[in-house]
């Protein structure tokens, strides 16, 4: 386990000296030198940890060595969070308590050196010696002969793949055998070169040992080789190359190659271009335990070798253990089929065990190894622990640890995915890489491990991920751990009531919480005390746990309050308060936890609402990505806000920051505010913003274009306000835009043409209402029945297409003096019509008229609006509400309204003029307005 734990370190400390943490607490020197030392230590370890299994010494100088390695690790760890304190201060180099700190970090930095340096020295009396750090362990040879003198329940596989390859039709099929290490792919294999039917179809026949040397001149070389029967003298690739085609041209062959881990595509590429010469149904059968090879490779669905059953496992294990000859004790038996089960349906496991067995006879020996971990057992380099450390040892250092980590959970354990990867990141085993979250990092690595073959049993429920581990996959896993647990390298603690849950490497496990004493243990990266009965709140020495990052509290019913102290933890990613149904509240200094940078978000598990304001002082989109967004699944709306007004405190680049708070897919809701970069972020797209109902996008000026809104299945409402664009959807398809969008906003927007490039059928199908304000270029298109408010009347110069139009308000212009002529002579079905704040507006279209089915007209703070047109009024037969406000200029009302049947209600307000000419009985307009039952006058 030191190998990758080294490779966390190392790139820790390079993290240090480029950047501002050893600047800042003036310990750059120290971390070059800890660097160095590193890197020496590292260069042997390969060779150090092969060795350990026959050299006891070497074994306790690994473990050595892991017990400085964590002790370095909690003095980075300390290093780290004090400088982020530090960065918060105006006091950075002369604040008194920096300057305690230092003295207290130098006495420790001192002694791990020293440590450091004895192990270092010691490497050379060892005589070890230096290896690429990611040597890949070697397997024996395999070859085409089967030598296997019985093959137990794999008669299906073999029948099932044989027709598959006879009945193949392509020029070259390659279907690949894909299982985990120990699983019988090789003898499968050879099952399948020697049946008959391949022996008649196929012709040659062709078998290659491929393992970790994917070397395209050397598998050609092989290839040729065993179709000759004859070594070849060395010759360079492009005779070979030419000598294999003419070998192989026109003739239906079958090249097994076995044990492939290449998962580069262009060596494969390269080597089928040669291959692929032969007739119609020439096959490649290749095995493998990675599952990204097959995809690689196969033109076939991949061939995913199952378990042997127990019985036919027990059948392995007896011929194994006895032979076929002997009778088999009924005590030894009982014994054996317990043994059988530790197999879990791996045939070199049920081989192994037999084989550790064969002339063993005594039951105190079966129990032995009945009660043993299976790598605790003697065993060769074909047995089943060193078949799987095979696919161990080809895993990348960062998958390692983490792979590893596994083992802190019982057998047969149904793991959460996403929780495993917010205990890596406690652990510190994920690095970060490139523009990926922490989270996605995590992602990726869970999923290589699960294409590796390593997770079994996959299962999605409610949003979460569920998976398991096969028994011996687990024990290899265990097999890892090999730290002595004190003290000084527990870095996890669980509270587990169940004795069938041991301690192993750095988790211990306890079984109650009354007596123990976690300011013991002040390496804690993780305190698990979920459903631990906590009567009482934490101790306040919670408080001195300044490594601590995941703290489960969930559970606890009884649990009232949490001290104060819990406050103080800086490095805190996770804190699980589910189901504590007791807890009334929280520390009032809870928000520290927070801090003031953006990245202390980190992995709090946030529900509902946030808003983020002041982000351009956020320095870069590092800055950003480390709050995380994109795993608060419970988070519904996210607002995102820039202030314009302010100056920038960074030279930063907003496009990075915006990209690096890309939200979880849960999210409903999304407001953006003042954002000066040139291009919204990529994140915003149907696979992001799936779930988004409701969008507002206001003073991003500087954006040329906006993203693809159309697609959002989900979308109901989008604002959008202060911009420049010209369309609002430039996507070019005919159909299909804004499925489910009701209601749209757009204000001030100086540019803007149209809603979409492209016009087609099919768009806006369900849309309700849309504002368009100030925006003069704008033309409204084709659209449903629906509700508008413009500004500006030139948005409707052309109305021919709105014959649908029901709702139309029109408000805040100051400088038209008059409306379109024609503008409302195909308006046939408005039904509402509202015209306010028009400051210049002087008189109104004729075309009125043409708005037979209007039943409401309300105009409003039309300073210079005199008339209403006389024979536009006649036409408003339907009209039941008219309502006149704050027209300080209109003259008179029009003599047609004596004539509309249908108004019942006349309101008129702060129009001084008109005021007085509807006074009852004696004013000017008073006959006009007479029949109407219900009238509204006033002028204050």
């Amino acid at each position: 386990m030191a190998g990758p734990l080294l490779q966390i370190l190392l790139k820790s400390l390079t993290s240090f000296i480029q950047g501002e943490v050893g600047l800042i607490l003036g310990f750059k020197d120290e971390f070059e030198t800890l660097q160095r030392t590193f890197t020496t230590i590292q260069a042997v370890l390969e060779d150090a940890q092969e060795k350990q299994l026959k050299d006891k010494p070497i074994e306790n100088w690994l473990q050595n060595l892991n017990v400085a390695a964590y002790e370095a690790d909690d003095i980075l760890d300390e290093c780290k969070t004090e400088a982020a304190r530090l960065k918060q201060t105006n006091y950075w180099s002369y604040h008194l308590k920096a300057t305690a700190f230092r003295y207290k970090i130098g006495k420790k930095m001192k002694n791990i050196m020293k440590k450091l340096d004895a192990i270092a020295a010691d490497r050379i009396k060892f005589h070890l010696e230096i290896r690429p750090i990611e040597r890949q362990a070697a397997r024996p040879q395999t070859g085409s002969v089967l030598t296997e003198k019985q093959v137990y329940g794999r008669g299906k596989e073999e029948d099932e793949i044989v027709k598959i390859l006879i009945n193949n039709a392509q020029q070259l099929s390659v279907l690949p055998i894909l299982g985990l290490g120990g699983l019988g792919k090789t003898t499968l294999a050879q099952m399948v070169f020697h049946d008959p039917r391949v022996t008649d179809h196929f012709h040659p026949k062709i078998w290659i040992c491929v393992s970790e040397d994917f070397d395209e001149k050397r598998l050609i070389k092989a290839i040729v080789e065993s179709i000759e029967g004859t070594s070849l003298s060395d010759m360079d690739l492009d005779p070979l190359q030419k000598k294999l085609q003419k070998l192989l041209n026109g003739k239906r062959y079958l090249l097994v190659l076995d044990d492939v881990w290449n998962e580069d595509q262009q060596k494969w590429d390269n080597l089928r271009a040669v291959l692929k010469v032969g007739a119609t149904g020439a096959s490649i059968l290749t095995t493998t335990r990675l599952e990204k090879v097959g995809s690689i490779m196969g033109t076939l669905q991949p061939y995913e070798l199952s378990y042997l059953s127990q019985e036919d496992c027990w059948l392995l294990f007896i011929q194994r253990a006895f032979g076929h000859q002997e009778e088999i004790n009924p005590n030894l038996e009982a014994i054996g089929k317990e043994i059988v089960k530790k197999c879990g349906g791996v045939p070199l496991a049920a081989k192994t065990l037999g084989g550790i067995l064969r002339f063993k006879r005594e039951e105190r020996d079966w129990k032995h190894v009945r009660d043993s971990e299976i790598w605790n057992l003697p065993q060769d380099e074909s047995s089943i622990m060193p078949a799987l450390r095979l696919s161990y040892h080809h895993l990348p250092l960062d998958l390692r640890q983490c792979f590893a980590y596994c083992a802190v959970f019982p057998k047969d354990t149904k793991m959460e995915k996403e929780n495993l990867i917010s205990l890596w990141m406690a652990h510190g085993f994920l690095s970060s890489k490139g523009n990926l979250e922490l989270e996605d990092v995590g992602n990726e690595v869970w999923n290589e491990l699960y294409l590796r073959s390593f997770f079994q049993e996959i299962e999605v429920k409610d949003g979460k991920t569920y998976f398991k581990m096969h028994d011996l996959i687990h024990d290899l896993a265990t097999s890892l751990f090999s730290a002595r647990a004190s003290s000084s390298n527990i870095r996890e603690i669980n509270i587990k009531k169940y004795s069938h849950i041991k301690s192993i490497g750095f988790a211990k496990v306890e079984y109650s919480y009354s007596h123990l004493l976690v300011e013991n243990f002040v390496s804690l990266r993780v305190l698990k005390l979920n459903n631990s009965n906590l009567k009482l709140q934490l101790p306040s020495s919670i408080g001195d746990l300044v490594h601590l990052r995941y703290l489960d509290l969930s559970g606890n019913s009884s649990i009232r309050s949490l001290p104060k102290q819990l406050c103080k933890l800086q490095n805190l990613q996770t804190l699980d308060l589910q189901y504590c149904i007791s807890l009334c509240c929280l520390p009032k200094e809870t928000s520290k936890l927070k801090g003031f940078q953006l990245g202390e978000l980190g992995n709090l598990d946030l529900y509902g609402s946030i808003e983020i304001r002041h982000l351009e002082r956020v320095k870069n989109g590092k800055d950003a990505k480390e709050a995380n967004l994109s795993a608060k699944e419970n988070l519904q709306s996210l607002i995102i806000n820039w202030d314009w007004l302010e100056p920038r405190r960074y030279e930063s680049d907003e496009v990075e920051v915006l990209e690096a708070l890309k939200p979880h897919s849960n999210l409903t809701s999304l407001k953006i505010n003042g954002f000066k970069g040139i291009r919204l972020p990529y994140w915003m797209n149907h696979s992001v913003l799936k779930n988004v109902v409701s969008i507002e996008i206001s003073s991003c000026k500087n954006c040329s274009c906006l993203p693809p809104f159309g697609e959002l299945p989900c979308l109901e409402s989008l604002k959008l306000q202060y911009g420049c664009v010209e369309y609002v959807d430039v996507v070019v398809v005919d159909s299909g835009r804004f499925p489910s969008l009701r209601k749209l906003v757009i204000v001030n927007f100086s540019n803007l043409k149209g809603l979409l490039k492209k016009e087609g059928e099919e768009q806006f199908l369900v849309l309700e209402e849309m504002t368009i304000r100030y925006c003069p270029m704008f033309v409204i298109p084709t659209l449903p029945s629906l509700k508008v408010y413009v500004t500006d009347a030139s948005s409707l110069r052309s109305t021919s297409n709105l014959s649908a139009l029901t709702y139309l308000d029109m408000s805040g212009n100051y400088e038209a003096t008059s409306l379109p002529e024609e503008m409302f002579k195909s308006l046939a079905n408005l039904k509402y019509l509202k015209i306010s704040a028009f400051y210049n507006l002087k008189e109104l279209p004729s075309s009125l008229a043409s708005l037979n089915a209007l039943k409401r007209l309300d105009i409003y703070y039309c300073d210079t609006l005199e008339s209403l047109p006389e024979e536009g009024v006649k036409g408003l037969t339907s009209l039941t509400q008219l309502s006149l406000h704050y027209c300080k200029m209109l003259k008179c009302l029009p003599e047609g309204l004596q004539h509309l049947a249908a108004l019942t209600t006349l309101t008129i307000t702060e129009c001084p003029i008109v005021f007085k000419r509807c006074e009852k009985g004696i004013g000017e307009d008073w006959h006009k307005i007479a029949h109407i039952p219900y009238l509204h006058i006033r002028n204050y």
